[in-house]
C-alpha cells in the first residue's frame, strides 16, 4: 500500500538563522497559498510572545543588578 505524507524536511545552517528561517517560512507559505495570512498571524503572535518573555527577563536582570 502506498504511503503519502505532506512533510517538509529541513536542514538548517544555525549560523544564519534569519536567512534559513525565512526560506523555511517561504516554503511553508507557498504550499498553503489560501492560508498565508493565518499562518503569518499565528507566527506573529508566537514571535511577539517570545519577545515579551525576553523583555521580562531583561527587566528582571536589570532590576536585580540595580539593587
Amino acid at each position: 500500500m502506498a504511503k503519502m505524507t505532506h512533510t517538509l524536511q529541513v536542514e538548517m545552517d544555525l549560523n544564519k538563522p534569519v536567512e534559513e528561517l525565512t526560506q523555511v517560512i517561504s516554503a511553508v507559505l507557498s504550499s498553503h497559498p489560501l492560508n498565508q495570512k493565518e499562518i503569518l498571524t499565528a507566527l506573529d503572535l508566537e514571535i511577539g510572545n517570545a519577545l515579551a518573555a525576553i523583555e521580562i527577563q531583561v527587566q528582571k536582570e536589570t532590576t536585580e543588578t540595580s539593587e
